[in-house]
């Protein structure tokens, strides 16, 4: 299999014994240290290179042919709002609608269920729009990296964090200071979300996963910020459009259903399947 624009760490391949072909990889990358780091033990053929050059190369060995083109934006969910907390996918449902597919925003995606709806949910047409931390999934990554994307590219930056990432980085202050044109959207649970599905999914009780409700349109407002609440599917749609409108920075706390099932749960089962097959049978 040719591995290419990955390192085929957790946060995409899960380290799943299904990814691995008969065969083994051929993984281009331009650090040589990757190709084989993930499954030390698959046979791997390590390319070090530029992916674009290396494709161009490749292609001058192969014959031209017909092909088809695959979308990657698939239909929408098509989710009814309903009375209650916000759904998480319904939340992805209407970035994709609003700020995906009606702005040219950069969506950047925090460590923790964010990033876990985002990457399942969210469709780009475009390249660079689209930004994960999954390297070590460092918590408060995007947080305060919104910022200086932001400033870099002169544009509008929306930020999908937790509560728990917005809880360890207090930057809001320094995006007011210089007008940093910021959204973060905070899937607010009350608490590390990730960790608590994770601990439920494995058999055990939750311990340290929860903490106080946070009132992050104030703290936002206390700082010279914009900020606002979503309480409710019916009132999303609007508001993402209010915080995209803004001059300036804008924190949206959106108050998501902590009892959705995350799709974090594929990786837990996946690392406990590893984990039990790399337990030696009793003889």
């Amino acid at each position: 299999a040719l591995v290419l624009g990955t390192k085929l760490g957790e946060g995409s391949s899960f380290w799943s014994s299904g990814l691995v072909p008969k065969h083994g990889f051929v993984h281009v990358d331009v650090d040589p240290s990757v190709p084989g780091a993930a499954y030390a033990g698959v046979e791997t053929l390590g390319v070090q290179a530029e992916i674009s050059g290396f494709v161009e190369a490749l292609r001058d060995h192969y014959a031209p042919r017909a092909g088809r083109a695959v979308s990657p934006v698939r239909s929408p969910e098509g989710l009814v709002a309903r009375p209650g907390l916000v759904r998480p996918p319904f939340l992805m449902q209407e970035v994709q609608r609003v700020i995906v597919e009606g702005s040219d925003a950069l969506v950047m995606a925090e460590s923790g269920n964010a990033f876990a709806w985002s990457s399942q949910c969210l469709r780009f047409r475009d390249p660079f729009r689209y930004r994960v931390s999954t390297g070590f999934g460092s918590m408060g990554h995007f947080t305060a990296g919104a910022i200086g994307a932001a400033l870099a590219r002169r544009g509008k930056v929306v930020a999908l964090v937790g509560d728990g990432s917005m809880l360890m980085n207090n930057e809001v202050s320094t995006a007011v200071q210089y007008a940093a044109p910021v959204v973060w959207i905070v899937l607010n649970d009350g608490g590390y979300g990730m960790v608590d599905h994770a601990m439920r999914a494995s058999g055990f009780a939750p311990v340290g996963t929860r903490f106080p409700k946070v009132d992050f349109a104030s703290f936002a407002q206390s700082m010279g910020a914009h900020g606002g609440a979503v309480t409710t599917e019916n009132e999303l749609a609007e508001r993402l459009r209010w915080a995209l409108e803004l001059e300036g920075p804008c924190v949206l706390d959106v108050f998501v259903d902590p009892d959705e099932p995350s799709p974090v749960l594929a990786r837990v089962r996946s690392l406990m399947r590893q984990g039990k097959d790399s337990i030696p049978e009793k003889r």
